[in-house]
């Protein structure tokens, strides 16, 4: 028997509680702990992360279809005048494109940092480390409307988060994470937003 265990049998005896143990039964209890109802608050609706050597592989496997693509057409296309003319360019376009391909995803796999999208009951987060300007962190309560429309003489689509204070903050489509989830999480922290009727749709300007 340890020597706690020992005072434990003697606090009985004398008919008093070890304030020890109680101490210690209370510093982990998850309903008293502060520590836990912080964290409960902080629950996350919806959370995307995506590591930059995911992009690094994608880029790599962009590098061997482009490569792909130019023996195809060496092995495809007749003898032409006119494919002449387009060897004698895909020779100076496809090194050009492949190393910078190469450098970027070299680039992206030693830096290996995180795109990340974090909706909490408060806050609306999206750090992007490869387009620092576009990443954000606001308030759910302040968010008024998001829309996507789609430019037909452009025929860009843009997705844009409109702000109480007049801001207006682009949301870039460049990562796979799922707008239908984003905007449940949304209508979710606060249902006064004003959301797509469907994520997939744009609306013609």
């Amino acid at each position: 028997m340890g020597d706690e265990a020992r005072t434990d049998r003697a606090a009985r005896r004398a008919g008093v509680s070890n304030p020890s143990r109680r101490e210690k039964m209370l510093s982990w209890h998850p309903l008293l702990d502060p520590s836990s109802r912080a964290d409960a608050s902080m629950r996350f609706l919806y959370r995307y992360e995506r590591k930059q050597r995911r992009t690094a592989l994608t880029l790599l496997f962009n590098v061997v279809l482009l490569f792909g693509m130019y023996a195809a057409a060496r092995l495809l296309l007749e003898p032409t005048d006119a494919t002449e003319q387009l060897f004698f360019w895909m020779n100076l376009a496809v090194p050009v494109v492949a190393l910078g391909l190469l450098g970027m995803a070299a680039r992206l796999w030693i830096q290996n940092e995180a795109f990340r999208i974090s909706i909490t009951a408060d806050r609306f987060e999206i750090v992007d480390p490869l387009f620092p300007s576009t990443s954000f962190s606001v308030p759910v309560d302040e968010i008024l409307e998001i829309r996507q429309t789609h430019s037909a003489p452009t025929g860009i689509s843009t997705i844009k988060m409109h702000m109480q204070s007049g801001e207006s903050i682009q949301l870039l489509k460049n990562y796979n994470y799922s707008r239908t989830k984003l905007y449940a999480a949304l209508a979710e922290a606060n249902p006064d937003i004003r959301l797509p009727q469907s994520a997939h749709r744009f609306k013609s300007v």
